[in-house]
């Protein structure tokens, strides 16, 4: 990916990128170790250190097959404000590393 693309994406200028970057890693089943590379690679492309936290946080909070399994247990109010507060804990962290990234 162009390293502009990524940096005016999600880049410490765009203050949608953490948020942005929690949603997007719900989906995405990321293992944390795996995670590691992926996410200096992103940061050396530009991406800000909060928006790959909340990647991670994101990912490794909540993804499509925990939500699956965890389906068959809560109802759909405990399961969405499961991935609610994932979401909220993600955009916490991003932005405080941000923050402290200043």
């Amino acid at each position: 990916m162009p390293t502009e693309l990524i940096s005016s994406i999600a880049g410490s200028g765009n203050p949608f990128a953490v948020p942005v970057a929690a949603i997007i890693g719900v989906p995405i089943y990321i293992r944390a170790e795996t995670m590691i590379p992926i996410g200096l690679a992103l940061i050396e492309k530009g991406m800000s250190t909060g928006a790959v936290l909340a990647l991670v946080i994101g990912g490794a909070g909540a993804s499509i097959p925990e939500l699956t399994l965890l389906s068959a247990i809560f109802k759909r109010k405990m399961l969405a404000a499961f991935v609610l507060t994932i979401i909220t804990i993600a955009v916490a962290v991003g932005y405080l590393a941000n923050w402290l990234a200043l």
